[in-house]
């Protein structure tokens, strides 16, 4: 089962998500997208899940969208080899900004601000 938690680092929203996306679970990725404050613009996702769904995918693509949309970033990081391979394999690591760590992530956000 995924389940997560939402921290705030300085001016960052940062989601951190644990488990495994199985079928029934994407839907919580929209659940912890609509308990962010509003007006937010920086959102870290920490995606340390062993396995995703194209629906979970599906999700983290209307994310990034919308926070685009709004002027905002968002980053991709702590994501586990099997989670990046198949985002690598649909070529998605080419508009979803991918790192390895929360850290790395907050840094690459603050310097784009």
């Amino acid at each position: 089962m995924l389940e997560y938690e939402i921290k705030e680092r300085g001016s960052v929203q940062v989601i951190r998500f644990f488990g495994s996306i199985g079928v029934g679970d994407a839907h919580r990725i929209k659940e912890a997208l609509f308990q962010l404050p509003v007006g937010n613009t920086q959102l870290v996702i920490n995606l340390g899940v062993s396995f995703i769904t194209s629906e979970a995918i599906g999700h983290l693509i209307y994310i990034y969208k919308r926070y685009r949309e709004k002027g905002g970033k968002m980053v991709l990081c702590n994501l586990s080899q099997s989670v990046r391979q198949v985002l690598e394999i649909t070529r998605l690591d080419k508009l979803l900004p991918l790192v390895d760590s929360e850290e790395e992530a907050t840094a690459r956000l603050v310097e784009k601000a």
